[in-house]
């Protein structure tokens, strides 16, 4: 084989790899939500009680969890927050008005292995502040919602170990300072 030759399959048994691995699907992720301790005590002068639910969602759930009331799903014994979290589906994190304001769900955290047999492919993140909405919306539009792609390719670094997503609650909504590439 020339040098030639040899440059040129180098690069597609490289492809021929990647396809083998594949770079779709359900990823594992570091989740580490902090609270804007600071932001809330400037704003409200008080760090209010926050609760922050991660449901991983599957393909034929996620119409569901993506137009479901979040006013509703807050009120005490809504059936779809209480049936995710009996059923193990959602992994509750909650803050109050003491440290820490910074909390993990590890990726090694058993809520994964849930997630990965019910074929989760997004992660739902609901919040249960700011507490006053007004204009609920659908989706995203609603601040206390954000939806993030489970996917292994969506996520850069993903396959040289950069697994951490960072999440804030803010007292305006949820902010992610790790956005997913673009599909």
């Amino acid at each position: 084989m020339s040098t030639r030759q040899a440059a040129t399959c180098v690069p597609v048994l490289l492809l021929a790899l990647v396809a083998v691995v594949g770079c779709g699907g359900m990823g594992r992720f570091d989740v580490a939500i902090s609270l804007d301790h600071r932001g809330f005590q400037t704003q409200l002068s008080t760090i209010p009680s926050v609760e922050v639910n991660l449901i991983g969602v599957n393909a034929s759930e996620h119409p569901v969890w993506y137009s479901y009331s979040i006013n509703k799903y807050w009120m005490p014994d809504d059936p779809q927050r209480v049936t995710a979290v009996r059923q193990g589906q959602a992994r509750v994190v909650t803050f109050g008005e003491q440290p820490p304001f910074r909390q993990v769900v590890s990726r090694t955290d058993r809520i994964w292995d849930k997630w990965k047999s019910r074929k989760a492919m997004h992660l739902f993140v609901l919040s249960n502040y700011p507490r006053s909405v007004d204009n609920e919306r659908a989706g995203e539009a609603d601040v206390r919602r954000l939806v993030l792609p489970l996917n292994k390719g969506r996520w850069k670094g993903y396959y040289w170990g950069r697994r951490t997503l960072r999440l804030e609650v803010t007292p305006s909504g949820i902010l992610n300072h790790t956005p997913p590439k673009p599909q």
